[in-house]
């Protein structure tokens, strides 16, 4: 499915309008200061006890390799290709100049002792995490956790308290909670990540925290949770290009009124989301508070939501202030002001249980300043929307007009609508949705493929770092998988093209964004007005489409599909549930059954000997 070519051609009233919000983010000032390149100093795990064999625990060697050679700075910790265990909690504690290249496979043990979280680095600076090849990933193995309940219940990956740091081009997997977590960091750049969670609640894409300066894109979830949720304090967000599948939509939020202190209100300001694709989510974005304190009790304002495209969600914008039906103590509300929502396209399943706007505002704090506008949007049931707001104050379909000088009163207003916008073209389903993934099975890593190649090349190789202890084969022969990458369109102070390879790409003026997925990788950013094309046959629109073209049209990746014939890389899926293809695993790579429902192509030099199978992990908890 990923291999088919993906773009979506979205038009809008004002692509680059001035932002308050995106204009408070310095894209400049985001992501490490020292270069990776200057990080030259090689901490090789495999030299500190590490062994990629699949049962050994690389959690001690990480923090050696940490403690004794890459805390002194302008140093890479390094973990070649293979398959790794993880059984203890890693801490990596300060430190700065430093960077984790991740090349391989990190598979948590349902048993392990993480004490809630598998990652942690906290109080660092100019920290860049990645992979090389297409092939860094964590596993948390949640299935196993949910068939047993073993009670494991670690975060895959956490920042606390960190600032000047990068994370890109990695793969979580199947958390038993949350995937990745930000707390209080600031100057963030995260991109290039690809999660896949289970379709359960509680398994939260990206958790932010930002203190100041923080930059997302080009991320992609799928899960029965939040895709990205900015929780409190946050001020100084940008966050675009994200992909959500099957998901809780974006976020703003849980934050509450109730039983809090000055220092504790909520405090969310300068937050701008766009470009953000919905398939069958169960809201394209919502804000949630609790009630309770005295009047405006904290804040989220200043921020602007736009260009939000959806196929079949179940809301659209969902703002509620008594989130969970709590409606007590009802003596105050954080206080949402200067929202602005502009540029809403697609489908939700019933208009008239839930439109594409449902405001249930507070009846102490109503909503003010609020702006709704270009909500081009209909329903797939029914023959009718129903937009219902409870007090809000602003401009646009069912907000109420505000006098100055006169006191907010309370209403709930409900607009029908009978017939779809002038124009509007309902959305196909995009190549890159797919049905979810089960519970209780175990969610492959690789496959489909990522949407992106990685960034970077690293600063280390298995091929030119020499160890005694590898028992993996090295990255001069490991087959990296094609991915589907894409040319996106940002604002930014320069216009700068980045690995413009295949893809044809004009910048030109216009009012559409095309966004168009490629097997090559580029990115256009330009302050003013771009049109990204593959070819003179895209053209700009009148009407909000998704264009699904044929992958004829460009090389596909062989191992995106459960279908696949050819060569199969290393760590592809070349067996088990669902497989149907016929392909064959890449030279010097052999098909493995790692449990009943998935095999996949692992290296012949690795031995199979003492390596726990997650069915094995089933049978001993």
């Amino acid at each position: 499915m990923f291999s088919e070519v993906f773009s979506v051609v979205l038009l809008v009233n004002t692509l680059f309008s001035a932002l308050t919000s995106a204009t408070q983010v310095d894209l400049s000032t985001v992501g490490p200061l020292t270069p990776l390149s200057s990080k030259t100093k090689i901490c090789n795990i495999l030299d500190y006890g590490g062994i990629a064999d699949n049962s050994t625990d690389i959690g001690p060697a990480i923090e050696l390799a940490f403690s004794s050679c890459a805390i002194t700075g302008v140093a890479t910790i390094y973990i070649p290709p293979g398959s790794y265990s993880l059984q203890t909690g890693v801490v990596l504690n300060k430190g700065s100049a430093y960077a984790i290249q991740i090349d391989g496979l990190i598979t948590l043990t349902s048993d392990g002792s993480y004490a809630g979280n598998a990652f942690i680095l906290e109080n660092g600076s100019d920290i860049e995490v990645f992979s090389s090849n297409g092939l860094g990933a964590i596993n948390g193995q949640g299935y196993i956790t949910r068939l047993t309940s073993s009670g494991q219940n670690a975060r895959l990956f956490r920042f606390i308290s960190c600032t000047s740091i990068s994370i890109h081009d990695i793969i979580f997997v199947d958390s038993p909670t949350f995937h990745l977590v930000f707390n209080d960091v600031s100057n963030l750049e995260a991109y290039h990540i690809t999660i896949r969670g289970p379709d359960l609640g509680g398994t939260d894409g990206v958790d932010l925290i930002c203190t100041d300066n923080c930059y997302l894109h080009d991320i992609e979830v799928t899960n029965r949770d939040e895709c990205i949720s900015v929780k409190s304090p946050s001020q100084n967000v940008l966050i675009e290009d994200i992909y959500c599948n099957q998901s809780g939509g974006m976020s703003i939020g849980s934050l509450t009124a109730d039983d809090v202190t000055a220092d504790t209100e909520a405090a969310v300001s300068n937050i701008t989301m766009r470009n953000i694709y919905v398939y069958q989510c169960t809201q394209m974005l919502m804000i949630k508070t609790f009630p309770g304190g005295t009047g405006a009790t904290g804040y989220v304002k200043d921020s602007v939501f736009e260009n939000f495209w959806a196929y079949d969600t179940t809301y659209g914008l969902d703002i509620d202030q008594y989130w969970e039906s709590t409606t007590t103590p009802d003596t105050g509300a954080v206080a949402l002001s200067a929202l602005t929502f502009n540029n809403w396209t697609g489908t939700v399943d019933n208009g008239i249980s839930r439109a594409p706007i449902v405001i249930r505002g507070s009846d102490i704090v109503p909503l003010t300043d609020i702006t709704l506008s270009n909500f081009d949007m209909w329903t797939v049931n029914e023959n009718e929307i129903l937009n219902q707001c409870k007090n809000v104050y602003g401009t646009g379909y069912c907000a109420a007009t505000s006098t100055a000088g006169q006191s907010l009163t309370t209403f709930t207003t409900t607009v029908t609508t009978t017939s779809p916008p002038a124009g509007f073209t309902s959305p196909t389903s995009p190549a890159w949705g797919v049905s979810g993934y089960g519970v209780t099975i175990p969610i492959p890593v690789y496959t489909p493929a990522v949407f992106w190649s990685p960034e970077s090349s690293g600063v280390a190789s298995a091929s030119s770092v020499a160890s005694a202890k590898a028992v993996t084969k090295t990255s001069s022969s490991v087959s990296v998988p094609v991915s589907t990458t894409k040319a996106v369109v940002k604002s930014s102070s320069s216009t700068v093209v980045k690995s413009s390879t295949s893809l044809a790409v004009a910048v030109v003026a216009s009012s559409t964004l095309v966004v168009v997925k490629s097997s090559s990788a580029s990115v256009v950013k330009s302050t003013s007005t771009a049109e990204v094309v593959e070819s003179s046959s895209i053209t700009a629109s009148s009407t909000p489409v998704a264009v699904i073209s044929s992958s004829s049209s460009v090389a596909s990746s062989t191992a995106t599909s459960s279908g696949v014939t050819g060569t199969l890389g290393e760590y592809y899926q070349c067996g088990g549930e669902g497989w149907t293809g016929t392909g064959s695993c890449v030279s010097g790579t052999t098909c493995i059954e790692q449990n009943e429902w998935y095999s996949q192509c692992v290296a012949e030099t690795s031995t199979t000997a003492g390596v726990e199978s997650e069915e094995d992990e089933v049978c001993e908890s």
